[in-house]
């Protein structure tokens, strides 16, 4: 597709998937599987830039009871271990790692029910295991030498709405407490707000949301980016034997792409690539740019032409003046590309591509 970005899991749920479910099953903390596993160490490899990584233990402790010394230790020493190896092993390569988690809020609640409330435990647990995993990744990026190569820590959020609300939440009860590196939020209930596809119903509550995280950060230096916030997650469910289904995910995708353009994010990431959502019916429900026959869809072609006309951008500005676009001229241009990039157009561009 063209992306500089991949977004994995180093997690054991998804071990099976990866096909090192043997080495998840014998790994005491997270570097011993990546170490074990040649399929992740492959993709780390690979030509990507940035790398987002859920990252959550493989040592048993368990912070949703409280977080003893002992269980202290074991974190702080997986997440040290494993940043220390990632700034080792990739130092001069330009790549950049995040180390995060999946969806805060229904690991802290541990269960998806949006309108319960965590354990005052829970919330205390969740927050000593974030602070602990921030401090790792601190102490070995100020300790392990390592030139042009950078990890940072991340907290994904998921109700935001619910903490604005002033309720007990990862966004309200946990991001001041830790104050990571960077806050990825996964968008649904943000961008499923108006059932008319509009760019505008899209863009305000995106906005609004992300500008309430931010308000939650206290200032932090050394993190490169303009934006601390993030979209780590966004998508919307079609249904093949209806078009107009289709047409609307495509038409709603494309204005989250220049609603987080537009509010200078530092990353957007649609969900998915390959569906792994279904009905219990087993019908799948479409989410992903590539479905289950392996067609590339308009959604795979939308994104595969924004990135070449970006990138043919930002080249062509590097050889006429010396140096890269301003961020003023990059986002203009981006959504010049988005704007043009019609569903009728890249429909045919990846009905095209297929034959």
């Amino acid at each position: 597709m063209g992306s500089n970005l991949l977004k994995i899991s180093l997690a054991q749920g998804a071990a099976p998937n990866y096909g090192s479910a043997d080495a998840a099953r014998k790994a005491k903390a997270t570097l011993e599987y990546v170490e074990a596993a040649p399929a992740l160490q492959q993709a780390l490899d690979m030509d990507f830039t940035y790398y987002q990584a859920w990252v959550h233990s493989f040592t048993g402790a368990n912070w949703r009871d409280g977080v003893d010394m002992i269980e202290a230790r074991q974190y702080y020493d997986e997440m040290y271990a494993l940043t220390a190896w990632l700034l080792k092993r990739y130092s001069g390569t330009g790549k950049v790692f995040l180390l995060g988690n999946w969806e805060g809020d229904w690991m802290l609640l541990g269960r998806q029910d949006r309108e319960a409330d965590p354990s005052p435990t829970a919330v205390a647990g969740m927050i000593a295991w974030m602070k602990i995993r921030q401090l790792a990744v601190d102490n070995a990026r100020a300790a392990v030498a390592h030139k042009d190569v950078a990890v940072y820590h991340y907290i994904e959020v998921n109700l935001v709405r619910k903490a604005m609300a002033g309720r007990i939440s990862m966004a309200l009860s946990v991001l001041p407490e830790v104050n990571p590196d960077l806050v990825s939020y996964s968008a649904y209930e943000a961008i499923k707000q108006s059932p008319q596809p509009d760019l505008i119903s899209i863009r305000e509550p995106l906005e609004q949301t992300l500008a309430w995280l931010e308000s939650q950060l206290p200032p932090k230096d050394g993190v490169p980016f303009r934006r601390r916030v993030f979209i780590g997650e966004y998508g919307y469910h079609a249904e093949k034997s209806k078009p107009q289904t289709v047409k609307q995910q495509y038409v709603k995708s494309r204005f989250v792409m220049q609603s987080a353009v537009a509010l200078d994010l530092p990353f957007a990431l649609i969900w998915q690539m390959y569906n792994n959502e279904y009905a219990e019916n087993g019908t799948s429900k479409e989410m992903s740019l590539i479905d289950e026959s392996g067609r590339k869809r308009a959604l795979y072609a939308l994104h595969q032409t924004y990135l070449g006309e970006m990138k043919s951008f930002v080249a062509l500005s590097c050889r006429d003046t010396g140096n890269v676009p301003s961020p003023a001229a990059f986002r203009m241009r981006a959504l010049e590309v988005l704007k043009a990039s019609g569903f009728e157009k890249m429909d045919a561009l990846a009905r095209s591509a297929a034959r």
